[in-house]
Formats: C-alpha cells, sequence, structure tokens
C-alpha cells in the first residue's frame, strides 16, 4: 500500500503521458492520493501538431476491452485501498465511462470524452461524473439529455473547447478549467 488512504487511476489522452498528464498526477498526489497512470500507448508520445498520428496510433493499439485491465487493476487496488477512483481525459475519459458498471470502483470521472456516445447504454453503479466541452465535434447536448436520465450521473457542460483543461494546449480556458477542477476536487471529497 502507499501512503495514502485512496487512489486514483489516471487514463491519458490519446497523446500519450504527456506534461499534462505528468501534472494531473502530481496534482492529485498533493491532495493525497495515490496515483497510477497506465502507459496505454507503451512510452510512445505525441506533439499537439500530430493529432491524426495520435489517433491512429491510439486506436490501433488500444483494444476496444482493454475497460477489463483497468477493471482488473481496479479489483487489484480496491484489495489495498480504502477508495479506487478513475479519472479519464478524452479517449481515456471514453475507457473510464466502461468501467461504470464495475461495482469494486467507487467513482468515475470523465473529462470531455466525446467517445462516451458510443456506450450510452452503460448504467453506472457508482457515482460518475461527466465534464463535457460545449464546443466539442459531436452533439454534446443530444448526448448529455440522455447521460442525465442515468442514475448516478452527474454532467456539466462548460462552455469551452475539448481539451479545455490542458495548460499546454491551444484549447486550454483558465476560468473554465478553475471550474472543472472544483467539480472535481467536490467529487473527490476534497
Amino acid at each position: 500500500m502507499g501512503i495514502n488512504k485512496n487512489a486514483v487511476i489516471v487514463l491519458h489522452e490519446i497523446y500519450g503521458i504527456n506534461s499534462f498528464i505528468k501534472d494531473i498526477c502530481e496534482n492529485l498526489k498533493t491532495l493525497r492520493f495515490d496515483v497510477f497512470c497506465p502507459d496505454m500507448l507503451e512510452g510512445k508520445r505525441f506533439p499537439y501538431s500530430k493529432a491524426e498520428e495520435a489517433h491512429s496510433c491510439f486506436y490501433s493499439n488500444i483494444k476496444p476491452d482493454y475497460y477489463k485491465e483497468v477493471e482488473a487493476l481496479i479489483s487489484m487496488l480496491k484489495s489495498t485501498y480504502d477508495k479506487v477512483f478513475v479519472l479519464g481525459f478524452s479517449a481515456g475519459a471514453a475507457i473510464a465511462w466502461r468501467c461504470c458498471e464495475y461495482p469494486d470502483c467507487d467513482g468515475i470521472i470523465c473529462c470531455y470524452g466525446s467517445r462516451i456516445r458510443d456506450y450510452l447504454m452503460l448504467k453506472p453503479v457508482m457515482p460518475v461524473l461527466l465534464l463535457f466541452a460545449e464546443k466539442d465535434f459531436f452533439d454534446v447536448k443530444l448526448v448529455a439529455k440522455e447521460l442525465v436520465k442515468k442514475q448516478n450521473v452527474e454532467l456539466y457542460i462548460l462552455p469551452a473547447d475539448h481539451g479545455f483543461m490542458d495548460p499546454y494546449s491551444a484549447s486550454f480556458d483558465a476560468q473554465q478549467n478553475k471550474i472543472a477542477e472544483m467539480h472535481i476536487r467536490r467529487f473527490l471529497g476534497m
């Protein structure tokens, strides 16, 4: 067991474990969580200018059932920690959402997970916080309309672009990021 009572699994975007994801992990450690960040791309990193290449690499290397590996990690951690949360960004948020029917998890946070729209049939068995960007490349309001009908779902649409929490990205929005961080801290009990 680590030095803290609770753990967070952080699931990165298509770009790999970059400076943004490393910062997220460090921030969670300051909130007294032990942090686990699986390197889904096994060391590959992509700059934002290579979005198409990153997207292609991510989806050709990550199996559709990768969420089962996350569930196995949740189970392993749950034997040691009081609470285990999953926090995902973009593609990582879709994987996190796919774990929402797994009872060992204590909570899931999904930040601008556009592919969640492919898994609207799932029924969360634990609290889920969904943070969407209003200006994304799909109909956010239509998807949100379906998701808010579900039990255990807390959903916010923030007036920002996809990737608004990443200070290294051109989409960064300091004000909306601060609001998102407030929701996340509250959700985690901070």
